[in-house]
């Protein structure tokens, strides 16, 4: 891809402004769902954006965030015990106030990262239960996002790199944490930094990938350290994998990282690679290229997954689980189609016609749809006007 190429795609995967107000009714809609009911053990100091919603991060056609909730115990027992208490408390608030979760698996607890995440028409709330104790702590999740901010001050294409590092990461289903790549990109930037460009960005990021391969120990530089007022750890980690984290560097990171996980990392290398040398995928000579998106059955079940397929090629992908009913094969088609166009455009396929194979036809024209699709099928038109893609349906 060229300077131009990157520029673009980083456009293409900002968030419309009908997708942030969305996302901010859906935030204060769960502030008053949270604080409605007044419980005599706790109180709720405050619900905020967290993870990449408030590091600015967030990619586009987004179906999931992250929201901190701070949280006040006012009784002294032991913190296991009220902990245990708020989160049950919280979780019944939740039951309560959104109907459409009706089963075990629309909301589960994470008990070592204490998140309580809850699933809402396709749609994932990761709630962050954070005190302003030393247990969970809000203070650290504060400087987690405040070192995205300096990140940005100091490499001012940071954030957008990292949207782009994030594409390809979901795009490949690679499992590997947003905070992870934020510290490792960082890091490839204080080691390689030549220049303003996104390749020269992503090939020190490449290079940074196989530092950690090797048993390099990835962490922050000392200013960002003395800026963020936090103690770098002066010990040496005998650790095969190693990226410590920014608000604690006590705390590695990539401990569960092995000998087969690491292999995600390896994969993610390919995929950037890849953008950087540039290769055209040609299919054939054709001039048309056939785009299926008809949702997939999960085996053994009575769900689907979204699905999009090239058709002459290996550009496939799938993913998510919606139920058999008439909306949610909507919010599965129109994931697929945007992924699919998202992966023509990739490859430079879009000079060619498009033909989509749907079982609804035109999914954009259908009306009586939800507010979430109405969304998604806002964020379709706005990114094929922008590529200028010509398209039917049969």
């Amino acid at each position: 891809m060229t300077e131009k190429d990157f520029r673009k795609l980083v456009t293409d995967l900002e968030i419309l402004n009908t997708e942030k107000q969305e996302l901010l009714n859906r935030l204060e809609q769960l502030k008053v769902n949270l604080t409605k009911n007044p419980h005599k053990h706790y109180q709720i100091l405050d619900v905020v954006k967290g993870g990449s919603w408030a590091k600015g991060t967030m990619l586009n056609d987004t179906d999931e965030i992250d929201v901190i909730v701070v949280v006040e115990a006012l009784d002294s027992i032991p913190f296991a015990i009220k902990n245990y208490y708020i989160l049950n408390a919280i979780e019944n608030d939740i039951i309560e106030s959104y109907p459409n979760i009706n089963k075990l698996s629309n909301i589960t607890r994470n008990v070592s990262r204490n998140i309580i995440s809850f699933e809402e028409n396709n749609f994932k709330i990761n709630l962050q239960i954070c005190y302003q104790d030393n247990n969970f702590p809000y203070a650290l999740r504060e400087k987690q996002i405040m070192f995205v901010e300096l990140a940005n001050r100091d490499y001012t294409y940071f954030r957008n790199t990292m949207k782009i590092i994030k594409y390809y990461r979901d795009e490949q289903n690679i499992n590997i944490s947003g905070y992870i790549l934020e510290i490792m990109l960082y890091y490839s930037l204080n080691e390689y930094f030549k220049d303003n460009r996104y390749e020269d960005y992503l090939n020190g990021f490449i290079k940074t990938i196989d530092e950690f391969i090797k048993g390099a120990r990835i962490e922050v530089s000392p200013d960002i350290y003395q800026k963020l007022e936090v103690l770098p750890v002066n010990n040496n980690l005998k650790k095969p994998y190693t990226v410590l984290d920014v608000a604690d560097p006590s705390n590695n990171l990539t401990d569960n990282v092995n000998e087969i996980t690491i292999g995600e990392y390896r994969k993610l290398k390919k995929a950037l690679a890849k953008l950087i040398d540039n290769k055209v995928n040609v299919l054939n000579s054709s001039s048309v290229v056939v785009l299926n998106i008809n949702p997939t059955p999960i085996k053994d079940t009575n769900e689907f997954s979204w699905s999009y397929k090239i058709e002459n090629s290996e550009l496939a992908n799938n993913g998510g689980s919606y139920q058999n009913t008439e909306e949610e094969l909507l919010s599965a088609m129109y994931k697929a189609l945007y992924k699919g166009l998202r992966a023509i455009v990739d490859n430079n396929l879009n000079r060619k016609n498009i033909e989509v194979v749907c079982k609804k036809q035109n999914i954009l024209k259908i009306n009586n749809v939800s507010k979430e699709n109405i969304s998604r099928i806002k964020n379709i038109e706005a990114y094929i006007e922008n590529n200028g893609l010509i398209i039917k349906y049969r």
